[in-house]
């Protein structure tokens, strides 16, 4: 373990309950490192300056600054061992004492949002929305309910929550005005933010502790019902030993909280940008979070959320503007956390890093020791009991699901491509290919609907507004993840003995109860590697020998974990239940699996033999999150209609329909 990690025996405590008379600040503010708020304070400086400042151009008197070698991409070349930038060498301790001086006087003890400094999140820009996830997530899986509406409002239940990386005790500071009853304590390794903490906050009546959030008990200490860590795991020295520490100081039960960059999946940490980002922003900890899934398992735990908040609260137009900022303008000698902060805004921006809530909860009984009389007389709705506890028990299930196979890191692996086409589904191989998803609709016409409204919109509404990225093809979408999984595969799959895994086409006949023509093999040429199956109510599907004939609301025939790749295509606007079908799709993926589905947003009405809802972007991902998967790619396909069809054709068909898809993989 690093030396900066080495401070067992110096703690220190802050439990302040009545003013204090100012103590005067030393000269030097030696270097206090929070982890969740030190990651954030290279944030509050790239906010707050102009873009040109965040990309290195502040050399004064119009002197130009040191260019750092570059390539063609403007990515770093030699700068990494050239001394253009100014590293650490993992001294963490150093790295934030820095910054922090930098920063300091920015700070007002008062206002929490002047030292909460996190990536802004939501229309108000908010760095205070993070501690409103976390506290959420606890009320939902620790009392099967929501928040309270406010500050003033009578708390649930007093917990033990710790905080872990409480940085300058932002999150400690919220927590105790919204949650007064809990017992909050902190935990950071630097004596700049200690300090702040003790001697600038206004009195409080939390714990903060100079000490590693790898120590989370002090001698004597009680278990925690709670455990928040908010852009802090990313700097664990070792994340599995991290985990397997707040696993062991939670009660059973209690819920860990982690809101982070997690390495997208398909992507390596061998990645020159990622490499720079972990030199330079001191990331010792770049995961994914099927990486982070498996950790928690082996320490008793079970991921029961997993959800992309960047993409949710719209991080990359909010925070970067949608830009790739190059990285050729900064000084010579600049703080090397200004390159870090450069380079995860490319990584982020390129979809290389997500910026995640992950939510774990540590098997056994949970039961809140200390209830309000408020909540000893009102209980929890039931039926919100009920949603949770399904959705617990279909992400907690995960652990003894068969995973995919999968080729080790040094292996050979599977080079297939799968088409972006679509066929009729009769004949071999999915038959002839179609040049459109049917003979009244064309799709891939979401960028031109995007850009043609910007050009000529005379209003703006951003509760209206959805980004461009947020546009795309389904199609493109759908064989680009499907080519990346079969790449995952051992190049020798399936070995001798070994039966194929299998591609699930929910409801992939078509209605011939509703007059529609039988399909047998729309999407066959999407299996890839695996055996095409199709899962369908409809009384025909008897006649196929690779059916599974049930409703997907409820089918007991189909086997548990029985299938790599789980896909529909516009089938679940039609199921009565569609929370239920999803549960049936957890339940039937594989560990690792893929699952892929398009459904209508906007759409004419269509009874084959129903049709009972619609979908946004948002609802696919809670769906998915809420069962186990992180979602990989979502967003909508705006289909119009062919221009003689226009001329000629009139019925009750829309004109412009809009398609939603998602991707997701079973944690």
């Amino acid at each position: 373990m690093p030396p900066m990690f080495r401070r067992r025996q110096q703690e220190r405590e802050s439990s302040f309950q009545f003013p204090r008379t100012s103590s005067p600040r030393r000269n030097h503010r030696g270097g206090c490192f929070t982890w969740s708020t030190s990651i954030s304070l290279a944030l509050l400086a790239l906010f707050w300056t102009t873009a040109g400042f965040l990309l290195g151009r502040h050399g004064g008197g119009g002197v130009a600054s040191p260019l750092v070698p570059v390539d063609t991409h403007g990515r770093p070349s030699d700068a990494l061992s050239s001394g253009e930038w100014a590293f650490f060498e993992g001294d963490i301790n150093g790295y934030y004492n820095k910054l922090e001086r930098d920063e300091h006087k920015r700070r007002r003890p008062a206002v929490i949002t002047s030292y909460a400094v996190h990536r802004w999140m939501g229309p108000q820009k908010s760095t205070l929305e993070h501690y409103a996830l976390v506290r959420r997530s606890l009320y939902e899986l620790l009392f099967s309910d929501f928040p309270p509406a406010g500050p003033s409002a009578p708390s649930a239940a007093s917990l033990r929550v710790f905080d872990a990386g409480c940085g300058l005790g932002a999150g400690l500071m919220w927590f105790e005005q919204h949650e007064p009853s809990w017992e909050m304590v902190g935990h950071t390794i630097s004596e700049d933010q200690f300090q702040w903490i003790t001697q600038d906050l206004p009195a409080h009546r939390f714990t903060a502790r100079l000490q590693t959030y790898d120590e989370p008990l002090a001698p004597g200490d009680a278990l925690y019902d709670a455990i928040y860590s908010i852009e802090a795991v990313v700097h664990s020295p070792d994340l599995a030993a991290s985990i397997q520490a707040w696993s062991h100081a939670l009660r059973p039960g209690g819920v860990l909280v982690i809101i982070d960059d997690f390495l997208a999946p398909h992507f390596s940490r061998d990645d020159p940008e990622v490499e720079l980002f972990q030199k330079t922003w001191l990331a010792t900890a770049v995961h994914s979070t099927r990486e982070l899934s498996d950790m928690a398992q082996q320490y008793d735990m079970s991921l029961v959320r997993d959800r992309d908040i960047g993409v949710e609260y719209r991080v990359v137009p909010r925070n970067y503007r949608n830009q790739v900022p190059s990285l050729d303008t900064f000084k010579k000698g600049a703080h090397s956390g200004w390159v870090g902060g450069a380079v995860r805004q490319r990584l982020t921006v390129q979809g290389k890093l997500n910026y995640r809530m992950v939510v774990l909860q540590k098997k056994g009984g949970h039961t809140p020791d200390r209830h309000l009389a408020a909540q000893q007389q009102q209980q929890p709705p039931p039926q919100r009991k009920q949603a949770i506890s399904a959705s617990t028990s279909t992400s907690t299930s995960t652990s003894t699901c068969e995973a995919v196979p999968t080729a080790p890191p040094d292996g050979k692996t599977m080079d297939w491509e799968i088409k972006a086409e679509l066929r009729t589904g009769r004949g071999a191989n999915g038959g002839r290919v179609m040049p459109c998803l049917s003979a009244w609709y064309c799709c891939d016409k979401g960028h031109e609907y995007w850009d043609t409204l910007e050009a000529t919109r005379t209003d703006s509404n951003s509760f209206l507004q959805l980004p461009r990225d947020l546009f795309g093809s389904y199609l493109t979408t759908f064989a680009t993840h499907l080519t990346h999984f079969y790449r995952s595969y051992p190049a020798d799959y399936p070995r001798t003995g070994q039966p194929k895994g299998i591609f699930l086409d929910i409801g992939g006949t078509g209605s011939t109860a509703s007059g529609m023509t039988q399909v047998t093999s729309k999407f066959s040429h999407f299996a890839g590697p695996l055996d095409y199956w199709v899962l369908d109510s409809d009384p025909a599907a008897h006649k196929l020998s690779n059916a599974v004939v049930c409703d997907v609301d409820d089918c007991p025939a189909a086997p548990s974990c029985g299938y790599d790749v789980t896909f529909s295509f516009t089938v679940l606007e039609h199921a009565a239940r569609p929370w239920l079908a999803f549960d049936t799709v957890a339940r039937l993926t594989k560990r690792g699996g893929l699952t892929l589905h398009l459904v209508p947003w906007s759409y004419q009405y269509h009874a084959t033999p129903d049709d009972s809802y619609r979908f946004s972007h948002r609802a696919l991902t809670t769906l998915l999150e809420d069962r186990g998967f992180e979602v990989l790619a979502m967003g909508y396909d705006i289909c119009t209609q062919p221009e003689k069809f226009l001329k000629t054709k009139k019925d009750e068909h829309y004109g412009t329909i809009w398609l939603t898809y998602v991707v997701g993989r079973k944690l």
